[in-house]
């Protein structure tokens, strides 16, 4: 018999709402309880997703004793803070991407997990979805040869609320840590390893985070990523994975449903499949099972790093956040 594995939810908003819909298509898992800032969210919360508990206090969360592991989706800016409690009370954490606002905050983060012999996690969720595995096995597989270059833009346009969370600086808006960590960790996935050089440019709008940015990273074989985000400009969302015998192109990679393997002087190779959260619920339940404290999919290391490359990028473009 598989452990059954008990879930709460910090936090009430659109990311958790989508996460709790896809945590019901997960094999052995129960949510039990979830938080937000006030009871009324909470109950509203609960009675959708038809969870029993509901608490108008993230402290309450934490301390309850039925849950096994916590989803932190609260804005950019709370990570830190939120994962920390649950930590310090016991609790594994799979915390939504971006780990933190920083890699001070992220090594502060790591630190307490690590002496709470606790499980950690970024909800890189792109990274569990069946095409985007089956994309990389063709990589790694050598099937497009060396992979020289990575081709990645996400970019959409918001609807223009400057106190939302994708532009008010004072919750860590902007597209580079909502988005653009999508085509910055694909080329970390692909290439292994921090960029040995990072160029950056963005269009900074009225409230003072970047509402556009384009990045190239280059990598220490030469290898080159060519990316873009953005809040405030629709793009085509595609990743096309360029190597010395082949291309795979991924449509919508950050949710991959469709990728293409193209190869000289052969019919292309096409997978299908769907997306969605459920995959690393499963991986952060399993890991769990089995007593780890990180993914080997999604580790600790990598997260860092790209807490690293991220804060770079910013230093480049003059993102400063308030309280940094």
């Amino acid at each position: 018999m598989v452990a059954l594995v008990r879930w709460g939810i910090l936090g009430a908003g659109r990311m958790a709402d989508r996460f709790a819909v896809d945590l019901r298509k997960t094999p052995g898992i129960e949510v039990v309880a979830v938080a937000a800032r006030s009871i009324q969210r909470a109950e509203a919360f609960a009675a959708k997703h038809s969870i029993s508990r509901a608490y108008g206090s993230y402290e309450l969360l934490a301390k309850d004793s039925e849950i096994d592991v916590i989803y932190v989706g609260t804005t950019h800016n709370f990570h830190k803070s939120h994962t920390l409690l649950c930590l310090e009370n016991g609790k594994n954490v799979l915390c939504e991407k971006p780990m933190a606002l920083n890699t001070t905050e992220a090594r502060q983060m790591i630190a307490c997990a690590g002496e709470k012999r606790l499980f950690l996690m970024e909800a890189m969720w792109s990274r569990f979805n069946p095409v985007y595995r089956h994309a990389m096995a063709w990589v790694n597989d050598g099937l497009i040869g060396e992979v020289r270059m990575l081709k990645a833009d996400l970019g959409f346009r918001a609807p223009w609320e400057p106190d939302s969370r994708l532009f008010n600086p004072a919750l860590a808006g902007g597209s580079i840590l909502d988005v653009g960590i999508y085509s910055i960790a694909l080329a970390s996935n692909l290439f292994g390893s921090q960029p040995s050089e990072i160029r950056a440019l963005a269009f900074m709008g009225e409230t003072g985070v970047d509402e556009q940015a384009g990045i190239m990273l280059q990598y220490p074989r030469g290898q080159l990523a060519l990316l873009s985000s953005a809040i405030q400009t629709r793009t085509p969302q595609n990743a096309f994975i360029m190597g010395t015998k082949g291309m795979i192109w991924v449509p919508m990679f950050w949710r991959a449903r469709l990728a293409v393997l193209w190869r000289s002087r052969k019919l292309p190779r096409i997978t299908w499949g769907s997306a969605g959260y459920q995959h690393e619920a499963a991986e952060v339940s399993q890991c769990i099972r089995e007593g780890k404290m990180e993914s080997e999919t999604v580790t600790l290391a990598e997260s860092l790093a790209l807490m690293e490359t991220m804060d770079q990028i910013r230093e480049k473009i003059g993102l400063k956040y308030p309280g940094e």
